[in-house]
């Protein structure tokens, strides 16, 4: 016969609170660690295999800016855009010509340009005062980048494209598929980078609270 212990005992329990300080410090040991930046950089180069020029090259400034350094973003976005170019070569059999590789620069150009614009505002940024309303904003700055970053980049192609020629097969449901290829990539990325943040934050918030545990046994008064 099942306990009443047991029965309390199977009850899953509520997650804890993360405070926004700890949230931002998780975000910012992610950053500043070896695992995200490998795994970003991996699966941003592996997806070439995939894809040829269309790859979200917005979604991987945009992640790259907004969740490492600015030092390991540019890095990470430009091994990403690398391996494109060796992929298309060497893979998809890209035209070995000056304009292909003229165009090869200008995506490099274009993805490198997200990366600067996204990190002006990365997710482990720190407001002051620190508020949760304003730390929101560094969800916020995302999508907003996602739209000004998305024109900014297809407005340089078309750009390039009065010198370069080859942008007769950029119509608007071409446009469209690449509109929501970056916005699902976004969002899948943004969903494993939230989820690690918030494993990362469980590891450090019982470390905070024994420090504060402790400290307050040290400060109150004795007999």
């Amino acid at each position: 016969m099942v306990s009443l212990q047991s029965l309390v005992q199977s009850i899953p329990k509520p997650r804890p609170w993360i405070p926004v300080a700890i949230w931002l410090r998780a975000a910012q040991d992610l950053a500043c660690g070896r695992f995200w930046p490998s795994l970003l950089t991996t699966i941003g180069c592996l997806s070439n295999i995939a894809y040829t020029c269309t790859l979200p090259f917005v979604t991987v400034g945009i992640i790259a800016g907004t969740t490492l350094t600015r030092q390991r973003a540019m890095v990470s976005a430009s091994m990403i855009w690398l391996a494109n170019q060796i992929f298309g070569y060497v893979w998809h059999n890209y035209p070995r010509t000056p304009d292909s590789f003229a165009w090869g620069v200008v995506l490099g150009i274009g993805t490198v340009g997200v990366v600067l614009l996204a990190s002006y505002r990365p997710l482990f940024f720190q407001p002051h005062p620190l508020r949760a309303g304003r730390w929101l904003w560094n969800y916020l700055w995302i999508p907003a980048m996602l739209i000004l970053g998305f024109l900014a980049f297809e407005g340089l192609i078309l750009a390039a494209g009065l010198v370069l020629g080859g942008t007769e097969g950029l119509t608007l449901p071409v446009l469209g598929k690449i509109w929501v290829d970056n916005w699902l990539w976004t969002s899948f990325w943004l969903g494993i980078h939230t989820l690690l943040v918030w494993d990362r934050a469980l590891d450090i918030l019982p470390a905070i609270k024994g420090r504060d545990s402790f400290s307050d046994s040290r400060m109150a008064p004795t007999g």
